[in-house]
């Protein structure tokens, strides 16, 4: 009788612990600390990405200008062989095969430069912005008591497949960083490597046919 009554108390005593630990656990768990963020959009949607992207798409609209105009006449030499290469004679057909397969080479070889050149100005942009918006979101989750902050992804490309809709800071983020980001020093010890690149881009080079 004494052995039920200690394996009883003992029974007891291991529902008490057990239950004592799970209301332990659920008073240090807060849902509400568990957010999520679209990390990339963040970045490209601050004012300041705005404003270096419009900048390169300036710097880089003579450019694109030019492998327009190139891609114009590399079309108007192709026309002039197809609507009138039965009135041409020999030399003249060759002459204009010859030019025609002189500019599409420049065209593809600008073009190739242009995309090159661009994109590695945009992702040196974006990879600027990134580390300060980084830098900006380590103090912004520690001043809103954040526990977690977790990848959202794209609508497309989503990483988490259901969150309420009070649990995503981005634009709260974006806001934020706009307001005091750019003018507010933060340190920036751990380097990142966005596992995106970033989805806006200059304007494309005309492909060449």
């Amino acid at each position: 009788m004494k052995r039920s009554l200690a394996v009883v108390r003992s029974f007891f005593l291991l529902g008490f612990s057990v239950g004592a630990f799970a209301q332990a656990s659920t008073n240090e768990v807060h849902p509400e600390h568990l957010v999520t963020v679209s990390f990339n959009t963040a970045v490209l949607q601050t004012t300041e990405a705005q404003r270096e992207f419009a900048a390169l798409q300036t710097r880089y609209a003579p450019r694109q200008a030019q492998l327009q105009a190139l891609n114009d006449e590399v079309e108007s030499l192709r026309k002039q062989l197809s609507g009138g290469g039965n009135k041409l004679t020999d030399a003249e057909k060759e002459l204009h095969e010859k030019s025609l397969d002189g500019k599409e080479k420049q065209l593809q070889r600008q073009a190739e430069d242009f995309r090159n050149d661009s994109q590695a100005d945009s992702q040196q942009v974006y990879q600027r912005i990134a580390q300060k918006v980084y830098a900006f979101l380590q103090a912004y989750s520690q001043r809103n008591g954040f526990s977690i902050v977790i990848e959202r992804g794209s609508d497309t490309s989503p990483v988490v497949w259901y969150m309420a809709k009070n649990m995503d800071v981005t634009d709260e983020l974006i806001k934020a960083y706009n307001a005091e980001g750019e003018t507010t020093p933060h340190s920036n010890t751990n380097k990142i490597s966005p596992t995106r690149n970033p989805p806006q881009s200059l304007p494309s080079a005309p492909a060449p046919h």
